[in-house]
């Protein structure tokens, strides 16, 4: 038995035209589980319900697209400004000798089809030295920011080549990740120690390195 028969058919009215349970309490100034009570025994308002709930998950997709597309938009606004940096930072720089070395390397030994990750390979450890020294003084980085990991044949044991790459890079056995040993036996003894990667995760570094990287390369193409 309804006592409040005017507020009752105030709810199912307000139900019949979509509107929430949450809504419809606040709006009546009831609580939400009387609405539920009193609409329990109506089949529109299971339908109502499902509407609701499909309507509810339409706009947050939307809402997530749309705040997708702004985090884009900002993020495209401030590889636009790191790249004017780079330019500005490379004037300043080219007449570094260290600075020109490091690019070279980098041209030569680095991974530049990752947009999102620095990655330099080679089994030189003394090109590994240059590079983290570079990036030290010029991407302004700790060396808690690099990582590495090796690539070794088969015939190499991992532990003395991690001591000895663990020795010339400087770089605590902590921010070394998981080795990968390839498939297969050597045909002849291995002479090195694995194929070292230094790894920096950064985006806004990684496209300032490509335009300094691309500056290098049009400046000694003149």
């Amino acid at each position: 038995m309804v006592r409040n028969r005017e507020k009752y058919e105030q709810v199912v009215s307000l139900r019949m035209r979509g509107f929430t349970l949450q809504e419809i309490a606040k709006y009546c100034v009831i609580s939400k589980s009387t609405a539920s009570k009193w609409l329990k025994d109506k089949p529109f308002s299971a339908e109502i319900t499902t509407q609701n709930v499909k309507r509810a998950g339409i706009e947050n997709a939307k809402r997530l697209t749309l705040v997708a597309k702004a985090r884009r938009g900002e993020r495209q606004s401030r590889y636009v400004e790191v790249g004017r940096a780079a330019e500005t930072e490379f004037k300043h720089y080219k007449k570094d000798p260290f600075f020109m070395a490091g690019l070279a390397l980098y041209l030569a030994l680095g991974n530049r089809k990752d947009k999102s990750t620095i990655r330099f390979s080679t089994t030189r450890m003394d090109a590994h030295q240059i590079f983290i020294r570079f990036a030290f003084d010029y991407l302004g980085i700790s060396k808690n920011n690099v990582h590495f990991w090796l690539l070794l044949p088969s015939d190499v044991k991992e532990e003395t080549a991690m001591r000895k790459w663990q020795r010339a890079i400087r770089i605590p056995y902590s921010q070394f990740h998981k080795n990968q040993i390839s498939n297969g036996t050597p045909t002849r003894k291995t002479l090195h120690n694995g194929t070292g990667n230094t790894i920096i995760g950064s985006t806004a570094l990684k496209c300032k390195l490509d335009r300094w990287t691309e500056l290098f390369v049009k400046k000694l193409s003149k």
